[in-house]
């Protein structure tokens, strides 16, 4: 097993350190603002130690604060401190440490608000972050420093509270100043750090590369990029750092207001230096323009001190804010151009093997241009199978119902057959008989003609001749429905009654409809109104009118599941099938039932194909697929359904009077 290697310091010590590292330069830049940009009146017009705070957090996070509060404390407790008494050393020591803890609140709420608002660990990348940056943490943050602060000098005597308006002010803007010109220093060399880490390394340890080693191409090539590096990095900073002192010292020191020739070097450390040079060379012009404005030398001096100091804070907050825009966007450019190259660069690469691409891409087309057309072939196979499946089911069905309802007439046809035989079996003996003995019948030819019961025959053979008639129209009234219902002897499109196809289909379902030793008959209301003819395709509309009564009487023959016949005779089976005019141009069809109803999750896949909610062998799942295309595609029409669970269903068939010819 292998064990991972302990660090050198435990993570707790290296907190400690850090908090004790922070807190000995916080209390130490604490000490030099004080002897070297204080004014005759104690007031410190810049507050570093704020911004090695605020910077100190970004760059670490909150655990770090516990030396922020620690350097606050020490810093105001040596300004403080009252030794003439233990008591009032301890009674001292009461605001200083309240300073102490609003300071370290503070920071604490400036970094936390800018990193709710930003999702960049490092703030100072991008325009709007700087502007983030400067609001919340050098300008939110600081309002609790000062209210805390000042509020501890008012309660403890040292501030008076008809003052305390001005010192706030006073203190808010010190330590917003020192957050503008020292944070960014600590967060852009952080990451200068983090980023460049290794280049580091590498410029060190060729620095310490024996002279055997120039010989070598690598090297020599590294060794010249180092000398480039060391030019960037330390003589042209030289060369800035010793321009700003130059002008500093004419500005200040001689009196004359050159101060705005300070901005063109830092643009230039902007452009040359990037962010972490950029940074550090304003803070040396902010450090000048303070030392000898709190020294009575330069153009910020006036008579009046808030004066002098407003003059001086507004020219560090003008430096900041360009250099800190213009690096940020300087940054925001640098990425967009390599992201650019980049981009171009995968172009090139790209554009080499495009031909290649294409080819391959043209034969995998061609591939799948290949399979798609057999694909098509085998749907379009599949799909005339499909149809001819549900028209031989529907066929089915029709056949079935005409057998049931041919079966009836022919039956009793065939069985008043015997009878008539026998009946004009009869009469004929009897009529041969009278002729033999005619015109003086015997007494035994009287007897035999009563045995015959002539009558009885003249009335039985009437009642015969009538029952074959009405089998003979029975069969002739279904034979014309099977002709209405297939309409094989008329075209596509034609005009026609539209109840005599309901007619028709209702007389080839009369066989399902007729009572049967589980439940009585079902019950058929028609209620039509005055339709005019209807343009359409009879055959194939008197399908769907076979397939939506078929549904019906399956959902009332299932809503019939554990009824007794007494119960279903109480509250019989009943379709419904009305029809209306909607205008001038379209009907509807409605045909409802009062079975079990359908769900909603089952309405909305009525009309899928191969969808059914039957058994095995009872249902192809095509019908209502079908009957939908037939109403909708091929006669611009529409079908829908409405249910209720427990109350019953409605289909409801809208079609145009004059067919729109889609299909």
């Amino acid at each position: 097993m292998i064990q991972q290697k302990s660090p050198i310091f435990p993570y707790r010590l290296r907190q400690i350190g850090g908090i004790v590292v922070l807190a000995i330069a916080y209390y130490g830049m604490a000490e030099i603002s004080r002897h070297l940009a204080s004014t005759p009146q104690n007031v410190t017009p810049v507050w570093p130690p704020d911004g090695i705070a605020a910077g100190a957090v970004l760059l670490f996070g909150n655990w770090i604060g516990y030396g922020v509060l620690l350097g606050s404390f020490l810093a105001n407790f040596w300004a403080f401190q009252d030794p003439t008494s233990f008591l009032s050393l301890v009674i001292s020591t009461l605001p200083v440490l309240g300073i102490a803890i609003g300071t370290t609140l503070g920071t604490l709420l400036g970094s936390f608000l800018l990193r709710k608002t930003t999702n960049l660990h490092y703030p100072l990348e991008r325009v709007p972050e700087v502007f983030k940056f400067l609001i919340l943490t050098s300008m939110v943050g600081p309002i609790i420093n000062a209210t805390v602060g000042v509020a501890c000098l008012a309660l403890s005597g040292k501030v008076p509270w008809t003052a305390y308006g001005a010192v706030w002010l006073t203190w808010w803007i010190s330590n917003v100043s020192g957050i503008f010109i020292v944070s960014p220093i600590l967060l852009s060399w952080g990451q200068f750090f983090q980023k460049n880490r290794h280049l580091i390394w590498q410029w060190l340890s060729l620095s310490s590369t024996s002279e055997d080693s120039e010989s070598l191409p690598h090297i020599r090539y590294s060794r010249a990029n180092s000398r480039r590096l060391r030019f960037s990095l330390i003589v042209e900073p030289v060369i800035l750092i010793g321009l700003v002192f130059l002008i500093g010292k004419v500005a200040f020191g001689k009196g004359y207001h050159l101060e705005y020739m300070l901005i063109p070097m830092l643009i230039w450390s902007a452009f040359r230096l990037g962010q972490p040079g950029a940074t550090l060379l304003t803070f040396i012009v902010a450090a000048i323009a303070v030392i000898a404005t709190v020294n009575g030398k330069g153009g910020f001096v006036a008579a009046d001190l808030n004066q002098s100091l407003m003059q001086l804070q507004s020219f560090i907050g003008v430096i900041t804010l360009t250099i800190l825009v213009l690096t940020a966007t300087i940054a925001e450019r640098t990425q967009a151009e390599t992201k650019l190259r980049l981009a171009f660069a995968e172009l090139a690469r790209t554009n080499e093997t495009l031909e290649v691409r294409v080819q391959q891409r043209t034969e995998e087309l061609n591939e799948r241009n290949t399979t798609l057309k057999q694909t098509l072939q085998t749907l379009k196979r599949t799909q005339l199978q499909m149809l001819q499946s549900e028209k031989m089911s529907a066929l089915g069905q029709m056949v079935a119902g005409v057998a049931h309802e041919i079966n009836n007439p022919v039956s009793f046809i065939h069985g008043n057959l015997t009878y008539l035989s026998e009946h004009i079996q009869n009469l004929l003996r009897a009529l041969q008989a009278y002729q033999q003995h005619y015109p003086n019948p015997p007494q035994a030819l009287h007897a035999e003609l009563d045995k015959l019961e002539l009558d009885f025959l003249r009335e039985d053979m009437t009642k015969i001749l009538q029952s074959m008639k009405i089998g003979t129209e029975r069969i002739d009234t279904i034979v014309l429905s099977l002709r209405n219902f297939s309409r094989l002897d008329e075209s596509e499109l034609k005009a026609v009654d539209i109840h005599q196809g309901i007619d028709s289909t209702l007389v080839i379902l009369q066989h399902r409809l007729q009572a049967t030793g589980d439940r009585p008959e079902i019950q058929v209301i028609k209620e039509y109104g005055q339709l005019p003819l209807i343009e359409c395709d009879a055959g194939c509309l008197n399908q769907v009118f076979m397939s939506l009564l078929n549904n019906a009487v399956d959902a009332l023959e299932e809503s019939n599941q554990g009824r007794s016949f007494q119960d279903i005779s109480a509250n019989p089976n009943t379709i419904w099938v009305e029809s209306r005019k909607i205008d001038t141009n379209q009907v509807m069809i409605m045909i409802s039932d009062n079975g079990i109803g359908i769900s909603k999750e089952i309405r909305s896949k009525l009309f899928d194909p191969f969808f059914s909610t039957k058994p095995v062998g009872k249902g192809t799942g095509l019908g209502l697929f079908m009957s939908y295309q037939i109403v909708t595609e091929k006669h611009g029409g529409n079908l829908w359904c409405d249910s209720t669970i427990g109350q019953g269903t409605k289909f409801v068939i809208e079609i145009p009077v004059k067919a729109k010819r889609i299909v």
